[in-house]
């Protein structure tokens, strides 16, 4: 089930997108403001050039304030480099706020395509009992491959509820998946993949199998076959850019489903999770958090890093300290140590392998300096030790 170290990894990889995009505005803004000082050509009016260059970059300066403060300190600026400086950051600001959203958008659009997934794979184990129907009913075995056919994947009960189940079938056709178009994936799979397996080799030479070796033999195809094999795994990741942050979860969910599939009327399709309105709002509400306090947290780290300068801090390890900053604060009912050691895990998978210890370091410290000036308030039952 879809979990909050997901989540939480989920709101960073928004946030770091929504950075380089205003990265990418500014540079926009500043081509904006180039523009606006070059030397009109056409004009038969003398054209100050270093004047203009002058002009540009005063705007140049002024945009950044703009950027940083939301104002300028200084108005005694000319009139046109304010008001250039001005526009070009009014659309710095829409477009920066418009990716911000589309990237939190986007990434819970990702996070909801793990059922998809999900759901993709035990599609793919109904089309590999279709294979073995057909490699069974062929009448002329390859005399230079033989293979047993006392029984199949097609004849596997486990199959037989997958293949019978309606809500299965609806969410099948619900996602969109339909492997007309991709029958090769499927064809190859079972070629290369399933039919040179030891362990399903081995069960084929039997008429009979309990319910638990049925059940035994889709665990091993779904594990070492689908997940493993270079043939669907291939086809997996392309499908998926995330799968290696996806595909944990993806597989307890395949094994849970499976597990109960021993008969139609134990067989579960295994939710993504138990509330995923919940799960959405958490996501957008760190994200929301972190853009409106940034500077705020700019300032606590600043105060806490004397030695350094908040640039020469990597990128991801900047917006993971403000983010585990968002939920310490603004999470009352999440435990101080939850929250940091989360984002600890998350330093060490994303960023540099010093990370962990940066981050770690970082917050100790910060969370017992701002629990005493009450920045920190947690509440609840087991956090009497976070007061």
């Amino acid at each position: 089930m879809l979990n909050r170290r997901l989540l939480r990894t989920k709101a960073v990889q928004a946030l770091y997108a929504r950075q380089l995009t205003a990265e990418a505005n500014r540079l926009l803004a500043l081509d904006h403001i180039e523009a606006a000082f070059q030397p009109d050509l056409n004009s038969m009016e003398f054209q100050d050039k270093p004047k203009l260059a002058g002009m540009n970059k005063l705007a140049n300066i002024a945009l950044d304030e703009f950027i940083k403060n939301g104002k300028l300190s200084d108005d005694d600026l000319p009139d046109q480099v304010i008001r250039t400086a001005r526009s070009a950051y009014e659309a710095y600001a829409r477009q920066t706020k418009t990716d911000g959203e589309k990237m939190v958008r986007r990434v819970l659009n990702e996070t909801e395509l793990i059922h998809t997934d999900f759901i993709r794979i035990l599609s793919m184990l109904i089309e590999l009992s279709h294979q073995a129907k057909i490699d069974r009913e062929r009448r002329y075995e390859d005399p230079e491959a033989p293979f047993p056919k006392s029984s199949g994947l097609n004849s596997n009960r486990v199959i037989q509820v997958l293949t019978e189940d309606k809500a299965l079938e609806e969410e099948i056709i619900r996602s969109g998946i339909n492997w007309s178009n991709e029958m090769g994936v499927i064809r190859k799979t079972y070629r290369e993949a399933l039919r040179k397996d030891e362990v399903y080799e081995a069960y084929c030479r039997q008429t009979e199998h309990s319910a638990e070796e049925d059940q035994a033999l889709i665990q091993h195809i779904l594990r070492q076959v689908i997940l493993k094999h270079e043939v669907p795994l291939e086809y997996l990741e392309q499908r998926d850019l995330y799968w290696a942050d996806h595909s944990e979860l993806i597989r307890g969910l395949a094994i849970k489903t499976l597990k109960s599939a021993d008969s139609a009327q134990t067989f579960q399709l295994a939710p993504l999770t138990k509330d995923w309105e919940e799960d959405r709002e958490f996501v957008e509400e760190l994200c929301r958090i972190v853009v409106a306090e940034s500077d705020q947290y700019d300032i606590y780290l600043d105060d806490q890093l004397k030695n350094w300068e908040l640039e020469r801090i990597a990128l991801v390890d900047l917006i993971i300290l403000k983010t585990a900053l968002a939920e310490l604060i603004h999470f009352p009912g999440i435990p101080v140590k939850v929250t940091i050691n989360e984002f600890i895990e998350i330093a060490k998978r994303y960023s540099t392998p010093k990370s962990g210890k940066f981050v770690n370091g970082v917050l100790d410290v910060l969370s017992v300096k701002l629990a005493k000036e009450g920045v920190i308030r947690k509440s609840g039952r087991g956090l009497i030790d976070n007061k």
